[in-house]
């Protein structure tokens, strides 16, 4: 039979091979729609990631990651020499994600429909920085930002909207620095895990440990200009961390075997 003679197998790698190809193209069409510049920054990290670890060689990896690089910017230049890209897009990434990275005190500037959501999160990460600067060791409670905010709003801000539009200074204004600490040193151990996984492992299951990394790492970036941990969220990084440590667990009882 087809089976037996191994005919089927071609099927099925023709299949998943097809099924990767549409789920990517749907997640990509999610990515551009959410139209959050957040989300395309943490793509792209995790991306970059993605591309530098796939070899099992580190100078492969960075060779694979130039060549990416430089095929990614000389498809972008000539979408945009040819004016190919949607304008919607490339207004969209001309805003600049510096505008999303950039600090600084907000009080007094006029607020205008080009400024606005940039000087609003600007004005969260203030009064997230000042609830830090009275509370610095434990903060003021975790989950606390928001009934907090009062206390420390600029006055052209007054709602809360719920967290600090930057996860890292969110964590320090609710836990203090001791809580931001523990959270660094948790998934510094999660990324080292993940890392420590790939030169372990089967083609198959680098693949589950290469995405996961890529995950940790558009997680850590997006959370500079957001925070993740809503809507459930967190169920789904449950799992996926549960997946690692699995991963892990095997890794360990081969060894021991031998």
């Amino acid at each position: 039979s087809s089976t037996k003679g191994g005919g089927a197998r071609p099927g099925w790698l023709l299949a998943g091979l097809a099924g990767a190809v549409v789920g990517t193209a749907v997640c990509a069409l999610g990515l551009l729609a959410s139209w959050s510049r957040g989300a395309w920054l943490g793509f792209a990290a995790g991306l970059v990631v993605l591309l530098f670890f796939l070899p099992r060689r580190r100078r492969h990896g960075l060779t694979l990651l130039l060549a990416g690089g430089g095929a990614a910017l000389a498809l972008l230049g000539a979408g945009v020499l040819l004016n190919r890209l949607p304008v919607g897009v490339v207004e969209r990434a001309a805003s600049s994600f510096s505008d999303d990275l950039q600090f600084g005190d907000v009080r007094g500037v006029d607020i205008t429909d080009a400024n606005y959501a940039v000087l609003e999160r600007l004005a969260h990460w203030q009064a997230a920085v000042g609830m830090a600067e009275a509370h610095p060791w434990l903060g003021v409670g975790f989950g606390n930002y928001e009934p907090a905010y009062a206390q420390y709003r600029l006055i052209n801000w007054p709602d809360a909207l719920g967290h600090a539009h930057n996860y890292y200074l969110n964590l320090l204004a609710e836990v203090g620095v001791l809580g931001l600490a523990a959270y660094g040193v948790w998934w510094t151990a999660v990324f080292w895990q993940a890392i420590r996984l790939l030169p372990r492992l089967d083609w198959r299951r680098r693949g589950v440990a290469l995405g996961l990394l890529a995950v940790w790492t558009a997680l850590a970036v997006h959370h500079l200009v957001d925070k993740l941990y809503v809507n459930n969220v967190y169920v789904h990084l449950g799992a996926m961390l549960g997946v690692q440590q699995l991963l892990w667990l095997e890794t360990r009882a081969v060894s021991e075997r031998g």
